[in-house]
């Protein structure tokens, strides 16, 4: 029997409909099929590393891989979050030898409040530490989603360098606008580039392959010794001249999302029961401006009883000289090494008079002592042991008739060796030596002879416990025999 004209139309129209949905059908196929093949691509190039940027000065990395690491094995007292100011300003082993704690200084260049809240949540889930040192550097006015160029790359790299997975997409829509998700979390994506710009470190990745970040060779906290000298003349006769504008913190007031930023930080160590510090690390006095405006600014915000040590203002024009500050009157300007034994040392005495209770002394613990022995600041700080090397000459002695030696030693320092002399610190705050001379039997390749030593008052190590008197350095087969004499000179 034949088809009626009208099932004839119909059975048309079905197969058009058909034809037209395995058309969509086959179309949704090849997009999936191409995005798992771009998605499969991409995983591939990130995971063997092919598009990742040269790690060797990628500090940030460094310090989140040695954070993990060391949280393995031991418990981190304090850690102090910030930007670069933090990590070249602050020496992390002087401070922990000083408390006989463990302190950790995770810090990533340029970046914000926010960024540095994100820091401090992973941390703390990582391992839980008795106290936070905040650096306040990080505190301007910005929008994380307004980030431009140098200051968005400083964000990528600090977001890349963090591990836990469900932090770090907690924070994305907070740090990055989303046409920046993917190249937050993809090398390949981010640095597609490198395919015309930089086919030298491309053809490198390839040629080495997947790589696992180095383990640590002995104690890194977070420190970057970057400058080693101080201003020099040519360079502060330039805060003389007609036209030289400072570093001018009333222009850099913090704004909404940072002030909103450190009171979640606040918010989250009371809830933890962290004890929070601030800490203000300076620049040069002369290098700057309106700081006292910026200050009652955070103030206002947060009020007056948070614990915040401000070396800026008031500024310590003794210690913090010249030699303390990078060589240079660009607006970030950074501490050099001696300018970060300073402040670790002030940090160190700010802690012991008002935080004491929260930071566990660990000195006399066998595994901090091999954790730290012989590290930067330890000997300075602490009684050597018998190591066949370092030797306690004389302790618990009144020299001069008036002061009281806690201990001479003779010790390794810098392939060389070093007499150190720790006086107690006098209660009553009276005037003490600049310098002592010893008077020993001094033995130097077999030959032995009876001659002073001067040990002069270090200007850069102030123990909690001790003043610090230190020799030039001597001969590393010197030896040290009987002590005839001690003055002060």
């Amino acid at each position: 029997m034949a088809k009626h004209p009208v099932d004839k139309a119909k059975g048309k129209q079905t197969n058009k409909v058909s034809q037209k949905v395995k058309s969509h059908r086959d179309f949704l196929l090849r997009v999936c099929l191409f995005s798992v093949i771009i998605v499969s691509v991409v995983a591939w190039t990130d995971y063997r590393g092919y598009f990742n940027p040269d790690y060797t000065n990628d500090h940030t990395r460094r310090k989140w891989n040695a954070y993990y690491e060391l949280t393995r094995k031991a418990p981190v007292d304090v850690v102090m979050i910030g930007n670069s100011h933090l990590y070249t300003g602050l020496n992390p082993e002087h401070l922990s030898n000083a408390l006989g704690a463990t302190c950790f200084i995770l810090a990533s260049p340029g970046t914000t409040m926010t960024d540095a809240y994100f820091t401090l949540k992973e941390a703390v889930k990582v391992k839980k530490p008795k106290m936070v040192i905040l650096e306040t550097f990080t505190l301007y006015d910005y929008e994380s989603h307004e980030l431009k160029a140098g200051a968005l790359s400083d964000q990528f790299k600090s977001f890349a360098a963090r591990k836990d997975v469900g932090q770090k997409l907690a924070s994305m829509p907070v740090l990055f606008q989303s046409d920046n998700y993917l190249p937050a979390w993809s090398n390949t994506i981010r640095n597609h580039s490198f395919i015309f710009t930089d086919t030298t470190q491309l053809k490198q990745n390839i040629l080495l392959g997947r790589q696992k970040p180095p383990r640590e060779q002995g104690l890194y906290l977070g420190r970057y010794i970057r400058f080693t000298s101080g201003l020099e003349e040519n360079t502060l006769k330039k805060y003389d001249e007609p036209g030289f504008v400072a570093y001018n913190y009333a222009e850099k007031l913090p704004g909404d999302e940072a002030i909103k930023y450190l009171r979640k930080a606040i918010a989250l160590c009371k809830k933890e029961k962290i004890e929070l510090v601030l800490l203000t690390l300076p620049m040069y006095h002369r290098h700057v401006q309106g700081y006292e405006t910026y200050k009652n600014e955070i103030l206002k915000a947060i009020g007056d009883k948070q614990s915040w040590l401000d070396l800026q203002l008031p500024y310590d024009t003794t210690a913090f000289t010249p030699e303390s500050f990078e060589n240079t009157v660009a607006p970030n300007q950074h501490m050099t090494y001696q300018g970060s034994l300073i402040a670790a040392y002030k940090l160190a005495h700010y802690l012991q008079k008002n935080h004491a209770k929260a930071i566990p002394n660990r000195s006399g613990e066998r595994k901090w002592i091999e954790l730290f022995y012989g590290s930067d600041g330890y000997f300075i700080n602490n009684s050597p042991l018998q190591d066949g090397v370092s030797k306690v000459l004389m302790n618990n002695v009144s020299v001069s008739g008036t002061y009281e030696l806690r201990e001479l030693i003779l010790v390794p320092e810098r392939g060389a060796k070093q007499l150190i002399l720790k006086l107690v610190r006098p209660a009553d705050q009276r005037a003490v030596p600049n310098a002592f001379e010893v008077l020993a039997d001094i033995q130097v390749e077999k030959q032995t002879m009876t001659m002073p030593v001067k040990l002069v008052r270090s200007p850069v190590h102030e123990p909690v416990g001790h003043l610090l008197y230190i020799s030039d350095y001597l001969h590393p087969e010197t030896s040290i025999g009987e002590i005839k004499m001690i003055q002060a000179r």
